[in-house]
């Protein structure tokens, strides 16, 4: 793991039980013998499908069954490598004394804070947990696996002030109770079984380290104390040439099954710091970091495979505190003060990323931000978990926690796979080169078909061409004719118009004759509703030189309503939503229904209709039937227009106040003596 890995393991204690990182790395087919100690064995590769590598869950949690991350992340790179932020509210505790109040409202991904009298305030982040451990580990354990077993560097780490529960959602309590630590490791075994049972050329192989920073001092929480020895080894941080830091003399633990994970950290969380303070019966004194470095390679090397590595880091950081609620002194006033500088020199550089100065992020003033450097705009994938207590008691601390997780959600990191470069052996180059001639004279014949396809597709365009040609020219003699039947149409449309009108005319100068008498109300309207593609349902005062007898206002009424080109109403259609804009160059067909008429005085009821005229075609008129000695006519008589292509001067000349005329015209009875 030299070029990838942020904590890199330079020597071994001889007090370790772990083998160096030269033995560790060799593979099962290699046929070398593996150390004695039961830390060290060399890969799970073979020992997850031997009897010794038990994969039987101990937890509840349901496996990834192999499931990638692509199903649980955004799909953007940016909102991939952004840092995600949960954050988690436990419930009321003892800690917060009888009269304390709930000041913190949770609605979907928001959180609002605010005591009695004050207003609140309102943070929103990736997901807010107010329920069991469950939800915690499927919406962050489970997507950290399916990236680390894609490639992808994770990172985890719980920030929150003391007692507000980051042990707890990270370790837990066992069973139903238990944290993301342990469920995560057990879905590792079983996704590394299903993965191996594919693929039988892969290699697995898995291994840890546990370490703590207590009072500024990197510590080995897996380190075998020799006799006499009351603390652990201080150990150094160095960097190599490349910018990445690693631990000198951490020890690295190989693992093949759960149980040999869950002894080593519980051997590791018995040489942890912890002491009771006021706020909290098992404060954490120290800031915890749990790794696990993941390979997965193939024997023989694949050309279509990758090997890949990753390290899964878990961090648990001690509680901020203040020493008016903790009541810390001496020994413990010294660990809570140099906690706090830790965490305030880790809330320096994250404002740092988060603002976008890169030019100087306070990496080196502590050792967290040192260890950390890779998990902020660096090379992995990263969750904060923050926890809040949701008391007012811890109004303050719930606040500075709140707004420390929306400060991490502005960093985007530069996650990438981590891919393993390895010399590969003569036999194993000749296997490849076996593999890539194959490869090629595949590829060449396959080559040599899609040329065959090819020039098949050239002749298929070139007889398509010719008949597009054909069509095209039979196309344009269709236009001509269609453009000579519509001139004969509109000419003979124009012939009938005159003859009605004619007609008409002559009807009138009858009814004069025998002494008719005429009533004629008009009303006008515009198209409007049609642009909009609303309905426009009316009734229209008639405009009259006549007077009613009776002082009523006669009326006519009509409905004018868009249709598509079937006749059906397009009143539902989304279509026009923006208006005249989406009706432009399309065709646009309506109905005008003359409904009926009200109010037509008495006198003229001997016959009733209705006529009206488009003032762009005046000499077009459009005439219901005749209706007998009703006042109250019913006309029911519904014409459909069309307009293959609309243009801006249609719309205008539609949008105007007079588009079409109504006529009502009502004849009296004949007066007989004229006759």
């Amino acid at each position: 793991f030299r070029n990838v890995l942020s904590f890199h393991v330079k020597r071994v204690p001889s007090s370790c039980v772990a083998q160096p990182m030269s033995q560790r790395n060799l593979r099962v087919s290699a046929g070398r013998p593996s150390s004695a100690s039961s830390s060290a064995t060399p890969s799970i590769g073979r020992d997850l499908q031997s009897p010794t590598g038990n994969l039987t869950p101990r937890l509840a949690s349901s496996t990834l069954k192999g499931k990638s991350s692509s199903s649980r992340r955004p799909a953007s790179s940016a909102s991939s490598n952004r840092v995600q932020v949960a954050v988690r509210i436990r419930p009321l505790s003892r800690y917060d004394g009888h009269d304390a109040e709930d000041v913190c409202r949770v609605a979907g991904e928001t959180i609002s804070i605010g005591r009695s009298g004050e207003h609140s305030k309102s943070f929103t982040y990736d997901y807010v947990f107010t329920q069991g451990q469950e939800s915690v580990y499927e919406n962050i354990g489970q997507p950290m696996l399916a990236d680390a077993y894609e490639g992808y560097n994770v990172c985890l780490f719980a920030y929150g002030q003391t007692g507000s529960g980051k042990t707890y959602s990270v370790q837990g309590e066992g069973g139903e109770k238990a944290g993301l630590v342990p469920r995560i490791c057990n879905d590792m075994f079983a996704v590394a079984q299903e993965k191996l049972e594919e693929d039988p050329s892969l290699t697995i192989k898995i291994s840890m380290s546990f370490m703590e920073i207590y009072n500024e001092k990197v510590r080995d929480l897996l380190e075998k104390r020799r006799k006499g020895q009351t603390e652990l080894t201080p150990l150094e941080i160095r960097e190599l040439p490349d910018k990445k830091v690693f631990v000198d003399g951490i020890s690295v633990h190989t693992v093949i099954n759960y149980e040999r994970i869950q002894k080593l950290l519980d051997y590791g969380h018995s040489q942890r710091q912890v002491a009771e303070t006021k706020m909290n019966e098992k404060s954490s004194r120290s800031h915890s970091i749990v790794q696990f470095y993941l390979s997965q390679t193939h024997d023989p090397p694949q050309p279509d495979k990758r090997d890949i590595e990753c390290v899964v880091t878990i961090v648990d950081l001690a509680g901020s505190e203040r020493q008016s609620k903790t009541d810390a002194a001496g020994q413990q006033f010294t660990e809570s003060k140099n906690i706090n500088t830790s965490l305030l020199m880790l809330g320096r550089a994250l404002n740092s990323f988060s603002d976008g100065n890169k030019h100087h992020v306070p990496l080196r003033e502590s050792k967290l931000t040192r260890l950390l450097s890779e998990s902020f705009g660096g090379n992995a994938r990263t969750w904060m978990l923050a926890c809040i207590s949701p008391s007012s008691y811890n109004y303050s601390e719930s606040m500075s926690t709140l707004e420390y997780a929306q400060n991490a959600k502005a960093i985007i990191n530069k996650a990438k796979i981590n891919s393993i470069q390895q010399r590969l052996e003569l036999k194993e180059l000749r296997e490849q080169h076996s593999k890539l001639s194959d490869l090629y004279e595949s590829e060449k014949e396959r080559a040599r078909q899609m040329k065959m396809e090819l020039q098949y597709r050239v002749e298929e365009i070139e007889r398509l061409r010719k008949e597009n040609f054909d069509l095209k020219s039979r196309l344009e003699s269709v236009e001509i004719t269609k453009l000579r039947v519509e001139e004969d149409l509109t000419s003979a449309r124009g012939q009938m118009n005159e003859l009605l009108r004619l007609k008409d005319e002559q009807r009138l100068q009858e009814r004069t004759r025998e002494g008719v008498q005429l009533y004629i109300g008009r009303a006008k309207v515009s198209l409007k509703n049609i642009i909009e593609q609303t309905s426009n349902y009316l009734t229209l005062p008639l405009i009259s030189d006549l007077a009613n007898v009776d002082g009523t206002q006669p009326q006519l009424i009509v409905n004018i309503y868009p249709v598509d080109a079937k006749g059906c109403s397009t009143l539902d259609n989304t279509k026009a939503k923006n208006g005249a804009k989406d009706l432009l160059g399309h065709r646009v067909d309506f109905v005008v229904h003359i409904i009926s008429a009200k109010g037509i005085p008495a006198a003229f009821t001997h016959c009733v209709y209705c006529k009206y005229v488009y003032k762009w075609a005046e000499k077009d008129s459009y005439k219901t039937n005749d209706v007998r000695n009703k006042t109250d006519p019913e006309f029911d008589f519904k014409k459909r227009f069309a307009f293959s292509k609309m243009n801006q001067g249609l719309v205008d000349y539609f949008m105007s106040d007079n588009v079409i005329t109504f006529e009502v015209i009502g004849e009296s009875a004949p007066n007989v003596s004229s006759v």
